[in-house]
């Protein structure tokens, strides 16, 4: 039986003293939180630190938005499990399509990092979907199919308990438009066994994958996009950024 899971992206947003807010209001609440749901915010980095301290032995977990693949080493402007192991952190954020996008990040380095973070005890989440553009072309599938074979293909299988996917169709992320729970559950699927298909015991490795949807999810359509068969949770922008509306995902 896979784990529910609801997972709060909160981008480059919030000064300090929202984060710091947000996060004390998610303890308070945090004990009222259903014990067959998971639950995991990503702040931005500067934030890590001062959120990681407030939720510390919470039923909420902390997760980074970006991670470099090496330990300590010269690479400006980055941060590395070390660092974000000192803070308890062990979940991250892999491959985001904002990240894909604008600042060039692909599949296969996606794998480096997927493939570091898991050998080094993090939860890795590593985030898939098509463009508009793409889906509208018919290459939905297509695309799907070539991120994970690069994303995961190399990845040692005893590796992947430490890995989740997101399926976030780009067209829906911060647009308002949302995947119907048909076209959802049809990726989820198509992306379940797409890593089936990665090993010969894949189908065992597969079916206990959490596998997310990220894109416009609210509290008015999350739980009929959580009631699929293969859709396991959600990576949720915007209604994770406030505490009611984080809340009323659960």
């Amino acid at each position: 039986m896979r784990p529910k899971i609801i997972a709060g992206n909160w981008k480059m947003n919030l000064s300090e003293k929202e984060a710091i807010a947000l996060a004390s209001g998610l303890k308070e609440k945090s004990s009222s939180l259903p014990d067959n749901k998971k639950a995991v915010v990503f702040p931005s980095s500067i934030h890590l630190a001062s959120v990681a301290r407030i939720l510390e032995n919470s039923k909420i977990s902390v997760g980074a938005q970006n991670i470099y693949p090496a330990p300590l080493t010269a690479m400006t402007g980055e941060t590395g499990p070390d660092q974000l192991s000192e803070l308890g952190i062990k979940f991250a954020l892999v491959g985001h399509s904002e990240r894909r996008q604008f600042l060039g990040e692909t599949s296969l380095f996606c794998n480096q990092k997927i493939s570091y973070l898991a050998k080094h005890g993090f939860t890795a989440v590593y985030c898939v979907g098509e463009t508009l553009a793409e889906r509208e072309s018919g290459k939905t599938f297509e695309v799907l199919k070539k991120q994970i074979q690069e994303g995961l293909g190399s990845i040692e299988s005893d590796q992947f308990s430490r890995i989740w996917v997101a399926y976030e169709p780009v067209w829906a992320i911060g647009t308002g438009k949302v995947a119907t729970p048909a076209q959802a559950q049809e990726a989820h699927a198509f992306i379940r066994k797409e890593i089936s298909g990665l090993f010969q015991n894949g189908k065992t490795i597969s079916d206990a994958m959490p596998i997310l949807y990220g894109g416009s999810v609210k509290a008015d359509n999350v739980k009929e996009l959580l009631s699929q068969a293969d859709i396991d949770g959600g990576l949720v922008g915007g209604a994770s950024q406030k505490l009611e509306s984080f809340l009323a995902l659960f």
